[in-house]
């Protein structure tokens, strides 16, 4: 007899935890679907067909990519702007004063302003060698390299290009050469320009937009205000080795060109500007469809608040019932159990 007794206290204990079991994971299970709002067992709330949520899975993911890329492009381009924007303050305050201080100021002021514009000049070769997260603004497509090279070795250079010249024109002449040499001619683009000779790589920002910038450190925009800045520099450098006629010279052919360098500046930022348009667009496109596609995606998996929160307070009220069972029936004496 105790032994059947025995027999029967272990199928009711295996019995109790077999229940316990069952109400924790069912207990999980609710307590998932009240935290996420989403059905914990996807392909039976949907009767076995995935195809539709999987559809719908992929495509966000997808955009979730666009908008990472779309966030780079818009950092990047917004990078560009700045770094632009700060070159042509300084290009559209300097070029008329180049222009007007040979008329106004001494030999010495002058040679002084040289010397000024030379470290304003090396600010800007510093800025256009921004980078953003490792990444250089002006490198085109060699965004891990710096696409200027070392201030001081222009400068050299500079000197090089430019003996032999006598009078200021033919001093600015060959530093306009310089620049402008395609790259395998030993100019600008080969001696100072470390970049790529193309454009940014093109961000896919939505299903049907690519974007990216055609600027670099050797586009004829940025080039022509190096020019004029690296005549000032130049002349700088020269010092005394330059007379005060040509010194004044020098300083109307750098005006001159900063002044014509203003124009593609700005065509520069108002291109930037309309890249910068096409991403905000994209962003706002792709944020509407995820939006549509997250409700859809709700609508088929998703778990009613209410009934999960109800059958959520069912299941505790269970456990606690099998608490207590349990706790009474460890409670039992031999005395009770013959009374």
């Amino acid at each position: 007899m105790s032994s059947f007794n025995s027999i029967g206290d272990l199928s009711r204990s295996y019995q109790l935890r077999l229940g316990q079991y069952g109400l924790k994971t069912r207990l999980d299970r609710l307590t998932q679907e009240v935290m996420t709002g989403i059905k914990s067992d996807i392909p039976q709330a949907l009767g076995g067909d995935v195809s539709g949520i999987a559809h719908i899975d992929s495509r966000l993911k997808m955009l979730a990519t666009f908008q990472q890329n779309a966030s780079e492009a818009h950092g990047r381009f917004a990078g560009m702007q700045a770094a632009v924007g700060q070159v042509q303050t300084l290009v559209e305050d300097l070029g008329p004063k180049l222009l007007s201080e040979p008329n106004i100021l001494s030999e010495g002021d002058l040679r002084a302003r040289t010397a000024d514009i030379t470290r304003s000049f090396r600010l800007m070769f510093n800025t256009l060698n921004t980078n953003i997260g490792g990444r250089f603004l002006f490198a085109g497509t060699r965004a891990d390299t710096a696409p200027l090279g070392s201030f001081d070795a222009m400068l050299a250079e500079l000197g090089n290009v430019t003996a032999g010249a006598a009078t200021a024109a033919d001093i600015a002449s060959s530093i306009d050469a310089w620049f402008d040499a395609p790259a395998g001619a030993g100019g600008f683009a080969d001696t100072v320009y470390m970049g790529a000779h193309t454009g940014s790589t093109q961000f896919s920002v939505s299903p049907d937009h690519q974007t990216g910038s055609p600027l670099t450190a050797n586009a004829a925009e940025l080039r022509d205000t190096l020019k004029g800045m690296a005549i000032m520099a130049h002349a700088s450098a020269a010092g005394a080795a330059i007379d005060e006629a040509t010194l004044r010279e020098l300083f109307s052919e750098a005006g001159a060109r900063l002044v014509k360098a203003t124009g593609g500046l700005t065509h520069a930022r108002a291109d930037l500007g309309q890249r910068q348009a096409v991403v905000t667009q994209a962003q706002t496109r792709n944020a509407a469809e995820v939006a549509t596609l997250s409700i859809a995606r709700l609508n088929l998996i998703g778990a009613d608040p209410y009934e999960t929160a109800t059958a959520l307070q069912e299941a505790e009220t269970g456990i606690q019932s099998l608490y207590a069972l349990t706790a009474r029936l460890s409670r039992l004496t031999l005395t009770d159990y013959l009374s």
